[in-house]
């Protein structure tokens, strides 16, 4: 499902032959209808505290919120062992995208989740008591990831030429973003593309194959697997706009739940950093392993018969920070995503910072 306007915002929809049109629902409808179905389809339990008396050596079991195939910071942390050394079991629960995943850790569906940093943000902004305890995704500098793909023969080949073109791009802010400061770094028009939310991002090279899109965004693997499958070719590399050490991407909580589990916010922090750790030391083979037992997809098909899509995938989910926020970086990424229409206005982060967000050594 995808769906379109001028400056990003919600507009007109367009979609492949056979496909539903779905409205996307609010970020309150989110919380709701996001509560029930994890009620229903979750039988995991909140963690209990274990600051005191013989609780303090009991297993705590964390509802953990991701989508498929990523972060990977969890996944190496569940096979390496790292969250029995602190004492915790992890139920994974696997929803469509950051403002999902906000929307059932505002519910209490969910007691931590990995989301968007943007969509950390607008829920703050619109008085949500969260709090982020750890910084997740961020980019590696000087290795591009996010490119424009689109048809030969469309006439699109540098960035100017995607004014009044429909651009495909994920449902989180973060990317239309980028995009937008690219172009305006390049003193060009940043709300000159049409905007084109797709909601399922690996249906993108097929939109752009069959014309409901002029373009897309993407990275990683799907790259090479859509210059396959479809003839596809890249337009534009938009790696521009995050500050170096900022993070896109962040684990959250309930702050109520972060105050009654110190201690176990310290764990998972203490036990997800040791993860990125050792995911970023594995090989390329071995981190699509790992993913595609989560849910990602399986790149070793393409690597075969096209060399070179492994290693795209793992410049693209290599990312992950292994340390705390650096604060003044990730406001002025904040102040980025205000400029360009993620948040209403600028905010210090700051103070919806846990502790551990911060510290070396949780």
């Amino acid at each position: 499902m995808i769906s379109t306007s001028p400056s990003g915002g919600r507009g007109s929809s367009a979609r492949p032959a056979g496909r539903a049109r779905v409205r996307r629902p609010s970020f309150l409808t989110a919380v709701a209808a996001v509560g029930t179905l994890l009620l229903v389809a979750s039988c995991g339990t909140s963690a209990a505290s274990s600051e005191t008396g013989s609780a303090a050596q009991s297993v705590d079991t964390v509802r953990v919120g991701v989508i498929a195939g990523s972060p990977p910071g969890v996944y190496s942390a569940i096979e390496k062992g790292f969250f029995d050394k602190q004492r915790i079991k992890v139920e994974l629960v696997t929803l469509s995208g950051g403002p999902a995943l906000v929307a059932a850790t505002e519910g209490g569906s969910i007691d931590i989740a990995w989301a968007d940093i943007f969509a950390w943000a607008a829920a703050i902004e619109q008085g949500f008591k969260l709090t982020i305890i750890n910084p997740a995704n961020a980019l590696k500098p000087g290795q591009p990831v996010n490119v424009i793909v689109t048809k030969p023969g469309s006439g699109i080949t540098s960035a100017k030429d995607l004014a009044g073109k429909k651009l495909g791009v994920p449902a989180q802010a973060l990317t239309t973003v980028q995009i937008k400061k690219w172009l305006a770094d390049q003193g060009l028009d940043p709300n000159g593309p049409k905007y084109t939310t797709v909601q399922d991002r690996t249906t993108s090279g097929g939109l752009v194959a069959q014309g409901t899109l002029d373009a897309a965004a993407t990275s990683g693997a799907y790259v090479t697997a859509w210059e396959a499958q479809y003839g596809l070719t890249v337009a534009g590399t938009f790696d521009s706009g995050v500050p170096e050490g900022a993070a896109t991407s962040g684990y959250g909580a309930l702050h109520t739940f972060a105050e009654a589990h110190p201690d176990l916010v310290q764990r998972f922090v203490r036990a997800v950093r040791q993860g990125v750790t050792a995911f970023q030391s594995s090989t390329p083979q071995e981190q699509n392993s790992l993913l595609v037992k989560y849910g990602g997809a399986d790149v070793t098909k393409l690597e075969a018969k096209y060399p070179g899509a492994l290693d795209k995938a793992s410049a693209a989910t290599s990312g992950e920070l292994s340390g705390p926020f650096d604060v003044a970086a990730e406001n002025a990424w904040i102040e980025t995503g205000a400029r360009f229409g993620a948040l209403k206005k600028p905010f210090d982060l700051t103070p919806y910072l846990w502790p551990t967000a911060t510290a070396a050594n949780p």
